[in-house]
């Protein structure tokens, strides 16, 4: 792949958006019947450069009438649905493609209105926190280099923009990550790609240039190690699954590889520009045949809205990713050369249960994602994702949420909290008392338990709290790494659970343990099934202790290793994940059992690939 490639999905996009733009310069979604978001700013950035890359002079109308619709409503405080602040960077970029293609009395319509900007004024976050804030700050340094601010703004503004990058570091993490509220990985990266963009840009030169910089580079780092072989970045809370993650991964990789080619690591360099091409790659894959994209990764109709977070929206979330691709291509150099990222070549374990309460691990190509506390309305404790290098789409991408905060809404379908892993029932309290059948058909599991708090409230979604996840890593060698995770819990139904993991490149050997000598009257083994992935549905062969999932672009495959002689059945309903619908396949084990040990192995299936 090469900058060409990012051309082709953005011209793709472009071409679908232009028959919803009106008369006035807007984007309109068609579900909607409105502007929504920073839909027309985006679409100008991408339609810019479609016009001066590709010579598509029959966008240039399209590009400048939303350039000029958007311009003036962030000027006159209009902007759709109050969502000033994402605006600037992306008309800043938009004009520098633009201006010597618009008459001089439109670029000058322009330029006043930029310079009549006043950011306590226009932006609704200004005080220096959120990644909001990060995202105008970002855009203010463009404006500032491109002499689009009033003489008599200077001093405020750079004050301004120093005050916020000031009062932004107390969520710069020491892993170069950016903790947003609840600490949902989409909003590490995001904030990031901004103050990446902007510092490439030579925009900011500022008392906290070097510190910045040096935070981004270790970001970066960590960003290699988040981004899994199949191209799609790390999955957790608010946003995740959306397209614009791997839009904006393949930003960020794309300027971190110039900055370590010119660090003399061409190895690093070649990484990163990997990342960036898997990240584009996984996008096409989720490209419509009106060519636009589904914006979350299901192939569910988009009027369903289905795992679309309350603000997502067909058409700013389509456009942002376009415009993420823009500033990509621009920062893109060619000359660089693919090497291996460290999820497809590399062995190791990524310990970030501190913040973001996540455990990454890589062998072999086999890459696995472990959330250690999730946030209920997004996820559940356990087993997040099992990718491998070569497989396009995993069967196993997700967990189910108790507390789902995206669509289906709950009413119309379960909230059931879903990772592989073994579930458990109790012993009554008193043996001697009469309990009820609901009481003994109770079944517990690790997935049941999630952050102990949330936004500052302790207990948020109920008392089932996760106290703690001590990992032990027992094997890290190059083609293999194996560690333990035992988690305190506490609530209803709450126990040591102990989960073993070996990551190779046959696969994931898993074992779930329940340490202790209490009596347990039933445990089971589950593992969340997709069976539909929002069009159609999948293969699903249950062949007693051997389970495989089979969905365009992967195959997966749980074989139980011990106890022996037990099968696995689909039980219970179906239940909404980013991705489709999932339904538990369980196995029942023998009384008294206290471990589960299996399997877990993907393979490419490409046959039916859109």
């Amino acid at each position: 792949m090469n900058k060409s490639d990012y051309l082709k999905l953005i011209e793709f996009n472009v071409d679908f958006w232009k028959q919803h733009q009106n008369a006035a310069g807007a984007i309109i979604d068609q579900y909607e019947q409105k502007e929504r978001q920073y839909s027309t700013p985006a679409f100008a950035l991408a339609s810019a450069l479609v016009v001066v890359e590709l010579k598509r002079d029959d966008l240039l109308d399209p590009s400048t009438r939303a350039m000029t619709f958007a311009t003036a409503a962030l000027a006159n405080k209009t902007t759709a649905d109050n969502h000033a602040d994402f605006y600037i960077p992306m008309l800043i970029h938009a004009r520098r493609l633009l201006k010597d293609r618009v008459s001089s009395e439109t670029l000058a319509a322009w330029d006043a209105q930029f310079r009549s900007l006043v950011p306590e004024n226009v932006y609704r976050s200004h005080t220096g926190g959120g990644n909001w804030n990060l995202v105008n700050v970002s855009g203010e340094c463009l404006r500032r280099k491109d002499g689009l601010v009033a003489p008599d703004q200077l001093d405020a503004q750079m004050q301004y923009i120093e005050k916020c990058l000031a009062s932004q570091q107390i969520d710069f993490t020491r892993f170069g990550m950016y903790q947003d509220p609840n600490s949902p990985l989409a909003y590490d990266a995001f904030p990031r790609l901004w103050l990446e963009d902007a510092l490439a840009d030579g925009a900011y030169d500022g008392e906290l240039r070097e510190s910045i910089a040096q935070w981004l580079r270790v970001g970066s780092l960590s960003s290699l190690l988040l981004i899994s072989p199949s191209g799609e970045w790390a999955c957790g809370g608010r946003s995740a699954h959306h397209q614009w993650n791997e839009a904006e991964t393949a930003l960020i990789c794309e300027i971190e590889a110039s900055h370590w080619k010119n660090a003399g690591r061409e190895d690093v360099a070649g990484a990163m520009k990997r990342a960036a091409h898997l990240a584009l790659q996984s996008m096409y894959r989720w490209r419509r045949p009106s060519g636009e994209l589904w914006i979350v990764k299901n192939f569910t109709d988009p009027k369903d809205r289905f795992g679309y977070e309350g603000y997502s929206y067909h058409s700013q979330y389509n456009n942002l990713p376009m415009a993420m691709l823009t500033m990509a291509y621009l920062r893109a150099d060619d000359s660089i050369a693919e090497k291996p990222m460290p999820s497809e070549s590399g062995a190791y374990v990524f310990d970030l249960r501190d913040i973001f309460h996540k455990v990454v691990a890589c062998s072999g190509g086999t890459y696995v994602e472990i959330d250690t506390g999730a946030d209920p309305g997004y996820n559940a404790t356990g087993i997040q994702r099992i990718h491998k290098s070569g497989v396009a789409l995993s069967p196993l991408s997700d967990s189910c949420a108790s507390h789902r905060h995206y669509g289906p809404p709950i009413k119309d379908a379960a909230g059931v909290a879903m990772a592989p892993g073994i579930q458990w029932q109790l012993a009554p309290a008193k043996p001697q008392a009469a309990t009820t059948q609901s009481d003994q058909q109770q079944w517990y599991s690790l997935a049941d338990f999630n952050l102990a708090a949330l936004e500052g409230r302790a207990r948020p979604y109920g008392s089932s709290i996760v106290l703690g996840a001590d990992l032990r890593i027992m094997e890290q060698t190059d083609d293999r790494v194996s560690f333990v995770i035992r988690y305190a819990l506490d609530g209803d139904g709450a126990r040591s659970v102990e989960e073993q993991y070996a990551v190779s490149r046959e696969g994931v050997e898993y074992a779930a343990r329940l340490p202790g000598r209490d009596k347990l009257p039933g445990t089971r083994f589950v593992v969340p099934v997709l069976v539909n992935d929002g069009s159609r549905a999948t293969n699903v062969t249950l062949d007693n202790d051997r389970l495989s999932i089979t969905r365009v672009g992967g195959t997966l495959t749980c074989e139980l290793l011990a106890p022996s002689n037990i099968s696995f059945k689909l039980d219970g309903p179906r239940v909404p994940c980013h991705n489709g619908w999932m339904q538990a396949a369980v196995a029942e084990l023998p009384a008294g059992t206290r471990e589960v040990r299996a399997k877990i192995s993907l393979a490419a299936d490409d046959s039916g690939m859109r």
